[in-house]
């Protein structure tokens, strides 16, 4: 029995429907902030110079996705669009302006994309005449741009326009097209049976317009098929998280959700630990206020009690405050390079992730100094969480395939650490120790080695002892695709 308002979906295909001129407006601001800056003798066009203005925000969430999916997609084709716009003259014979030259970039993008068909009545409502103009000024010259771009596939041995783009961003573009749609039931409120559901099906490829079928990593996830949209609520690799994360929770425990994240994920992490009479903490000061206000808003309407915001910063807090004294497990859920993902605007959208990583997603990799900056932020909250002596169960969760945020981080931040004399010391075990927790229970045995195969994409836990009572925690590895990488510690 599944009821729509108790289906979270959390991954999307990008919009069908033409931008509006605010979504032009917005995606042109953001391109000019994150555009590769180029030296003097290499610049085909001239723009205005960049500045470190706040990223703008229009308050409406699927406008301001679309805005970053058409700036995204722009910034991986900025040298074939302004080979385009210079080999046709279309910005010296049209007389635009320097702060008019990201605009219309993303317009160009978006047109050639869409092969220049007209937009809407609906999507040209609230009209603003430079996006008027610089529309009227495309369809007139559309000819002489479809020329230049045919110049610029000979001039660059170009089989298709994707072939602009390297290997791994082209691999991760195709990808992106075919991903299947998750969503996560709110078992709270949700009883899940597939028996009298006559649209169920148990292979993930049988998978056909309005049908589903349970995702074989989260039990309480639905897939359905990438042909259907919806409105991406919540990033797959936290529910992944969530899911190895259950069976370890503790009764009447507290669980700490620390880092960045949505407030879907807060909810899901709640229900789990409801599961086991548990609540969620988190740390208000670490978000903003529409950010909290967004968290408590949901919370109220999902009729989720079990959550408290706590005052203070994740790192004023200690062992000794009173509010952490039946805290068990913490969620580290930090900023990442998101560099295994396919769709990284979605995430870093919905789980407030950095933008200024898109110039470097666009082409394919992530600067050394880029990856300094996350790993140490990563350190810090990792190492603060491993601090807390009572906590059981520490869960590091990224989206990045490079081992300096995965692997290595978890080794040098466990080395550095502290150990309580009571306790071993936490260790990581080597890939090939893989056991499966409760939600793969059930499953074949074939299934589950099938996915061992995305050795690279594997979560991990690592096991600690009570020197007292010599209790030993399970170790899990379970693979995850999709480009998610989660680390687990307990």
């Amino acid at each position: 029995i599944i009821s729509i308002q108790s289906v979270w979906c959390f991954s999307s295909p990008p919009s069908v429907h033409p931008p509006s001129d605010q979504v032009y407006l917005q995606a042109a601001a953001v391109f000019q902030r994150l555009r590769t800056e180029k030296p003097v003798t290499c610049q085909l066009l001239h723009y205005l110079k960049k500045t470190d203005t706040p990223l703008p925000e229009s308050g409406d969430k699927p406008t301001e996705e679309q805005a970053y999916q058409l700036a995204f997609s722009t910034l991986k084709y900025q040298d074939l669009l302004e080979d385009m716009m210079t080999d046709s003259c279309f910005h010296t014979s049209q007389h635009i302006a320097g702060d008019l030259l990201p605009l219309a970039m993303v317009m160009l993008f978006d047109f050639q994309d869409r092969r220049f068909s007209l937009r809407s009545a609906e999507e040209t409502l609230e009209a603003v005449q430079e996006v008027r103009d610089l529309e009227r000024g495309l369809q007139r010259c559309k000819t002489k741009l479809a020329a230049s771009l045919a110049r610029c596939r000979v001039k660059h041995s170009l089989q298709s326009v994707s072939c602009f783009l390297s290997r791994p961003v082209r691999t991760k573009q195709h990808r992106a097209k075919r991903l299947p749609l998750y969503a996560w039931i709110n078992t709270l409120k949700t009883r899940y049976t597939h028996k009298s559901v006559p649209l169920w099906t148990s292979q993930t490829a049988d998978l056909k317009d309005g049908m589903f079928c349970r995702d074989p990593l989260c039990s309480d996830t639905l897939v359905f098929s990438h042909r259907l949209l919806a409105a991406l609520d919540q990033d797959r690799s936290v529910c992944v998280a969530v899911s190895v994360l259950s069976p370890l929770l503790f009764d009447k425990g507290d669980v700490l959700a620390v880092g960045s994240f949505s407030a879907v994920t807060v909810a899901h992490v709640a229900v789990a630990a409801a599961a086991r009479s548990g609540r969620v903490l988190v740390c208000g000061a670490d978000h903003t206020p529409s950010q909290v206000r967004e968290m408590q808003e949901l919370l109220a309407q999902m009729d989720i009690k079990n959550v408290r915001f706590l005052s203070e910063a994740f790192r004023g807090l200690s062992e000794w405050d009173a509010s952490v004294h039946r805290l068990k497990v913490i969620i580290v859920l930090p900023q990442c390079s998101c560099s295994g993902l396919s769709d990284p605007v979605a995430t870093i959208h919905s789980e407030h992730g950095d933008w200024d990583l898109l110039p470097h997603l666009s082409t394919g990799s992530v600067s050394k100094s880029k990856i300094q900056s996350l790993t140490q932020q990563q350190a810090q909250l990792l190492g603060h969480a491993l601090s807390f002596p009572k906590v059981q169960t520490v869960v590091y969760c990224t989206r990045s395939v490079y081992p300096e945020e995965n692997e290595q981080l978890v080794k040098r931040v466990l080395e550095k650490t502290h150990t309580h004399p009571k306790l071993l010391p936490s260790s990581v075990p080597p890939w090939d120790e893989v056991m499966y927790n409760g939600c793969m229970k059930g499953r074949a045995a074939n299934e589950a080695a099938a996915q061992t195969k995305y050795k690279e994409l594997g979560p991990r836990i690592a096991g600690r002892e009570n020197l007292k009572s010599l209790q030993c925690w399970p170790v899990y590895v379970k693979p995850v695709g999709s480009g998610l990488t989660p680390v687990f510690i307990t």
